[in-house]
């Protein structure tokens, strides 16, 4: 009898868990951000000549767009005293960080106001106090663009007024995208392929992004000071369509909107998995320290497309690309194993759960950065918190 073989076999089985759930492995992509990203100039010069026109066609004379603009304007002069207050808190925080870390060493000159304690001091040196240089911040805020922010679509863009002012007076390179999965409009969408023999940038096992998501660059520290006025009224004259009452005949009938504008779905998981690949590309070209990366979102994420896999033609022995649905990553079926090729782990996740999951990710892409989730609750002033 093989004593030991049978051991070893009964040991083996021991260990093997009888119960095992499957497992769904899915691996983040590398993103082309040149092909989801919107960039400012392309934004700024559609959206500007679309309401100039509908300006040119107001048979109020261009209320609307006037009143909307001093709108921005008082929002601009409102918020001095708390964009100075926000600023003072900063520099305040970054003085004592520098205080902490300051170093004391002696300059090997003789401090001539101590020569005459020779006798029974021995500390005659002068002595030089070194400073830190304070640590560069930069800034990536993601605002949700879907239909359910509506209601809340002019607080939001006031609240990132702000902090977009704040990054100009205190030169903090910063960059504000918004997710959409409508910008293309009816004519993109009715072109998107569902024939993923076309898809031409895919591995087996990588995630899918919804092939309608973008992330539209609505700000930018490089923008000029006109253009992102420029910018700020446009987003007002949308957001106040949805403002509720307001005297129409006084402040002007809204104008129609771009519709590549429009409000759509919630891509949030897609582009927090854009961001792995977008923030540590702004860390690098702006060359800060630190990035804090901020989300403004008011509900849960459309639920990813999937992952891309391949499939066997059993007539031809050839194979084809397919887009696996993989729907126990969207309600947990399995026990789903993400794994990042960038920092090389491999995370099993609960997919309940995997917005917060995602960010776990980002947050291990990028050393040292800060992440700012907002979750923008209620609806309308009264700040009523659907149950859902």
């Amino acid at each position: 009898v093989a004593e030991t073989d049978i051991a070893s076999k009964k040991g083996l089985d021991a260990l093997r868990d009888k119960g095992a759930e499957n497992r769904t492995y899915a691996r983040i992509p590398k993103v082309d951000l040149k092909s989801i990203i919107v960039d400012t100039n392309a934004l700024l010069s559609e959206w500007t000549s679309h309401y100039l026109t509908e300006k040119s066609k107001d048979n109020q004379k261009g209320l609307y767009f006037d009143k909307t603009l001093a709108e921005v304007e008082t929002l601009k002069n409102d918020s001095k005293s708390t964009v100075a207050y926000m600023v003072k808190e900063f520099e305040m925080k970054k003085a004592a960080d520098q205080y902490a870390r300051a170093a004391t060493s002696k300059t090997g000159s003789l401090d001539m106001g101590k020569l005459h304690t020779y006798k029974y001091n021995e500390d005659l040196f002068k002595k030089v106090t070194t400073l830190p240089g304070a640590t560069n911040h930069g800034m990536v805020m993601v605002v949700d663009w879907s239909g359910s922010m509506s209601e809340n679509l002019q607080g939001t863009l006031a609240q990132m007024y702000n902090l977009i002012w704040f990054c100009r007076r205190t030169n903090i390179p910063f960059e504000v995208f918004a997710f959409s999965d409508v910008y293309g409009g009816r004519e993109s969408r009715a072109n998107w392929s569902t024939d993923y023999d076309k898809i031409k940038a895919f591995k087996a096992g990588d995630i899918a992004l919804h092939q309608g998501f973008r992330l539209l660059n609505m700000f930018s520290s490089n923008m000029s000071l006109s253009d992102e006025m420029t910018m700020m009224h446009i987003l007002w004259m949308y957001a106040a369509r949805f403002s509720g009452y307001r005297d129409w005949d006084e402040l002007g009938y809204p104008y129609t909107a771009p519709e590549s504008l429009s409000l759509g779905g919630t891509p949030l998981n897609d582009a927090i998995i854009a961001t792995m690949d977008l923030v540590p590309q702004f860390k690098k070209d702006t060359g800060v320290q630190k990035v804090n990366t901020i989300f403004l979102t008011d509900g849960a994420s459309n639920r990813l497309e999937g992952i891309y896999d391949y499939r066997l033609n059993k007539d031809d022995g050839s194979h084809s690309k397919i887009l696996n649905s993989a729907p126990e990553m969207r309600w947990g079926k399995t026990k789903t194993v993400i794994i990042d090729p960038v920092m090389n782990k491999s995370y099993e996740i609960n997919a309940n759960d995997l917005t917060n999951e995602l960010i776990r990710i980002l947050k291990n892409r990028v050393s040292g950065m800060n992440v700012v989730g907002f979750f923008i609750a209620g609806s309308g002033k009264s700040g009523r918190v659907d149950k859902r």
